[in-house]
């Protein structure tokens, strides 16, 4: 089991517009589920994991978004009313790591979601796949892929590729985290 992210990015490094939309849905060509990569890269996974604002608004959705894929959600919370008997959560990426390592299924996990979340995993050194697809768009505003402070990290690119509306689709591996100068 691996943790990787496919997460849409503008050109000046925004993952949300100054709205909360997430960036690929800014594009005129999106299509959901059908789009920049998105059907390869869920094909090699067996679950998701997010944090809560990622996973509210699916709750009472008309449709669920992940049918076939285990759901873990990082939150200190209890789980919102209408959560699915099998969605898994947990208050930290240590102990939600653990749940999903003792969970039954077949394939990588795709960490859905925001920064905080992405962080909260890199933290722990979890993260073991940075997808990130450049968008060519300039959002101006929204918020960032990582937050003010995190720690520096170099990557080592693994794969790219360009589709057909010429985002970029760039895979990384994460090398170590550069010492504080």
């Amino acid at each position: 089991m691996k943790i990787k992210t496919h997460i849409g990015v503008s050109l000046d490094g925004f993952i949300t517009s100054a709205d909360g939309l997430p960036a690929v849905l800014t594009m005129p060509t999106f299509e959901t589920g059908r789009s920049h990569g998105l059907p390869e890269f869920i094909a090699g996974c067996g679950a998701v994991v997010m944090g809560r604002n990622t996973f509210e608004p699916a709750v009472g959705s008309p449709t669920w978004p992940w049918p076939d894929l285990r759901v873990f959600v990082l939150t200190t919370r209890p789980l919102p009313a209408g959560t699915p008997d099998h969605v898994v959560s947990a208050p930290t990426p240590e102990k939600l790591l653990e749940a999903m390592r003792d969970a039954d299924f077949d394939g990588d996990v795709h960490l859905v979601g925001g920064q905080r979340t992405i962080e909260a995993f890199r933290g722990i050194n979890a993260l073991d796949s940075f997808g990130v697809v450049l968008l060519p768009i300039l959002l101006g505003d929204g918020m960032r892929l990582t937050p003010a402070g995190s720690a520096p990290q170099h990557l080592r690119l693994e794969s790219s590729r360009t589709l057909g509306d010429g985002s970029v689709e760039h895979t990384y591996t994460l090398a170590a985290v550069i010492a504080n100068r």
